[in-house]
């Protein structure tokens, strides 16, 4: 009967502190029944910030496309890898941070170690074991 005890003291602990945390998140004000409220933007919204002088400063990040729609042919350039995970995957490192895991291609220029410019479909509609990221299927693929 010894051990009830400290399991009951950390289940309370447990949800006293989970309730903690839920009351911390909680908003501080609520609008009134009935009410309703009307986010008012800010008078810098949409804008990008200024420097002192009232021109927009300069951006150090680099800038992203849009996405691309399901199906649409890209352009990606990057490093293809082989990924050792649930049988072996390959994927592309691309040149902006995103990795694709790549489906189909020649295996005699589709490989490890290469640097590709890639023009490819992007895959939504197939799932694979890998999840390495989106899944590009290979059109062409030439050293870049």
């Amino acid at each position: 009967m010894t051990t009830r005890a400290p399991l009951t003291h950390l289940l309370l602990t447990g949800t006293l502190l989970g309730g903690l945390l839920l009351a911390a998140c909680a908003p501080t004000e609520e609008p009134e029944v009935g009410s309703s409220v009307t986010p008012q933007p800010s008078a810098s919204a949409g804008l990008p910030p200024s420097s002192p002088g009232g021109r927009p400063k300069p951006s150090m990040s680099p800038q992203i496309p849009p996405p691309a729609k399901d199906g649409e042919v890209i352009s990606v350039t990057g490093l293809v890898e082989r990924v050792e995970l649930e049988g072996g995957c390959t994927v592309l490192r691309a040149d902006s941070g995103t990795t694709y895991q790549l489906m189909g291609g020649d295996p005699k220029v589709v490989k490890p170690g290469a640097t590709l410019r890639i023009q490819g479909r992007l895959r939504s509609d197939i799932m694979t074991i890998c999840q390495m990221g989106p899944v590009l299927e290979v059109v062409t693929a030439q050293p870049s």
